[in-house]
């Protein structure tokens, strides 16, 4: 067998993937990141890989799991007369019982990064702006540099941060995932640092390989994988070293944990999970528009027939849900996993399985 290098091409990859894998059990190589789904279904990566091997795809997006009580909170905030809500595009369109923010919302802008809130509050004094902020490491970071560069009295964050480590170790312990392996998110990566994911090769005996997103790159990773289960190992490696260190960003893991402390969270069709998102400092409740306007925490209401819940622990496929391409497509999403292009019922629905 060749070396399993960077320089090799995709199709002496498929080969590696082939002889590793094998031939007596199944493997289950979980994903959690859109882009890294996006890559492995537009590429057509599933139907090139041995019968053993399932690529799975996991809670990598960031928009299915934010709670549907801050999103009917942020629709509520934007119907007051002296409040703007600015948010991603993405989060317009998510469904709740009352709709969506886009359906049945106010007063709302879309933004595409954290410094836009900036200029619309410093134009509309008058208004309270609120930034609905929600995302993993990478986004948190940037609303932190955006706290640290000081912000006008009239922002508020409404805040619906986060963490994936602690949703992976999650799906560790769930029986019914049976993970073998990990393809460790590359932007997520770049913060938190790729150390930040030895817990589970080292204490749960996971492989975990943190690739990027081109498609040899990927296909790389699950080739390593592959070969530390074929060899009876579980480590830690990168195939991302371009792009990921080790340590992640300091400067960002600072001001992130300078403004926001680890919590108990909501995840959407999943519940709280411990220690596994960032609420803001109590010192600075001042901007924490839960506080500030005292929202309330709304009991979630299952999507009658959406299976959203079950995808994104890599219980099920989107295939796998009767609204799947019916009653449930990008343009009309009935669940959150078919809004945002890092979805994987919205990426499944465009490019096939």
């Amino acid at each position: 067998m060749v070396e399993l290098g960077v320089n090799l091409s995709a199709q002496e990859l498929v080969k590696a993937i082939h002889a590793l894998a094998p031939k007596d059990r199944k493997v289950k190589i979980m994903n959690v990141c859109g882009s890294h789904e996006h890559t492995i279904t537009h590429s057509g990566m599933r139907a090139l890989m041995p019968e053993t091997i399932e690529l799975v795809p996991g809670p990598g997006c960031p928009v299915c799991v934010c709670s549907e009580s801050d999103v009917i909170n942020a629709i509520n905030l934007s119907k007051r007369d002296d409040t703007i809500l600015c948010t991603y595009g993405d989060m317009l369109r998510v469904p709740t019982r009352i709709g969506s923010i886009r359906s049945n919302g106010g007063n709302y802008k879309m933004v595409s990064a954290p410094h836009e809130v900036l200029k619309i509050a410093e134009q509309n004094p008058d208004k309270n702006v609120v930034f609905f902020s929600i995302g993993f490491e990478t986004t948190t970071a940037p609303t932190a540099a955006l706290l640290e560069m000081g912000v006008p009295d009239n922002f508020y964050l409404l805040t619906s941060q986060k963490l994936t480590p602690e949703i992976m170790e999650l799906l560790v312990k769930d029986s019914e995932v049976g993970v073998d392996a990990f393809v460790a998110p590359g932007h997520v990566s770049t913060i938190v640092g790729a150390n930040a994911w030895r817990v589970f090769p080292e204490k749960y005996g996971i492989p975990t390989v943190v690739a990027g997103f081109e498609p040899e790159n990927l296909l790389l990773a699950i080739a390593r994988i592959l070969l530390q289960l074929k060899e009876g190992r579980a480590e830690l490696e990168n195939v991302y070293k371009g792009v990921v260190k080790p340590e992640g960003n300091k400067r960002a893991q600072e001001l992130m944990y300078k403004y926001f402390y680890k919590t108990a969270v909501n995840w959407r069709g999943i519940g709280y999970i411990p220690d596994s998102g960032l609420e803001l400092r109590p010192e600075y409740n001042h901007l924490n528009a839960k506080v500030v306007f005292n929202l309330p925490e709304i009991q979630e209401e299952k999507i009658p027939g959406c299976i959203c819940d079950r995808i994104v622990l890599g219980k099920a496929y989107p295939t796998d849900c009767k609204l799947f391409g019916k009653g449930c497509t990008p343009r009309d999403p009935k669940g959150p996993c078919m809004v945002s292009m890092e979805g994987a019922c919205n990426i499944w629905y465009r490019f096939g399985r």
